[in-house]
């Protein structure tokens, strides 16, 4: 990812709407913008393959989401640290809300993830292999 600094002005280079994404940088908070700009609430059916995503984001997959071989950042010896429990019961506000995606051998910086309990769960097991309370 090529940024080009002036004195007041930082500009990246476009995303794009995909559906594949190979070998990209790509930091969340310019994703939801441009999936706005869209009329795109969700992050839907796209494929990330060797990806660096960066936060500062909550990752939030909604539905049909796949992790395969990704690492999920920085834990700090506990891989709770990566997760936020939502707490209300049907909605989570200010998360990047996938659905439907995969994500390949990707890398997350500044990222933390939420949603339903059996995800957490399911991410702790293959951080650390046990699941935890």
């Amino acid at each position: 990812m090529t940024m080009t600094f002036t004195d007041d002005t930082l500009t990246l280079p476009i995303i794009g709407l995909g559906p594949q994404y190979v070998s990209r940088h790509i930091w969340l908070p310019q994703l939801v913008i441009e999936a706005a700009r869209r009329s795109e609430s969700v992050i839907e059916g796209k494929t990330f393959t060797d990806c660096d995503f960066e936060g500062p984001a909550v990752l939030l997959p909604v539905s049909g989401c796949r992790f395969d071989g990704c690492n999920m950042g920085d834990s700090m010896g506990d891989a709770r640290n990566l997760m936020l429990t939502p707490m209300g019961p049907q909605k989570v506000t200010g998360a990047v809300a996938f659905k439907d995606c995969t994500f390949v051998n990707c890398h997350f910086l500044r990222v933390g993830f939420t949603g339903q309990a059996q995800f957490l769960n399911d991410l702790v097991t293959m951080l650390d292999g046990k699941l935890k309370p």
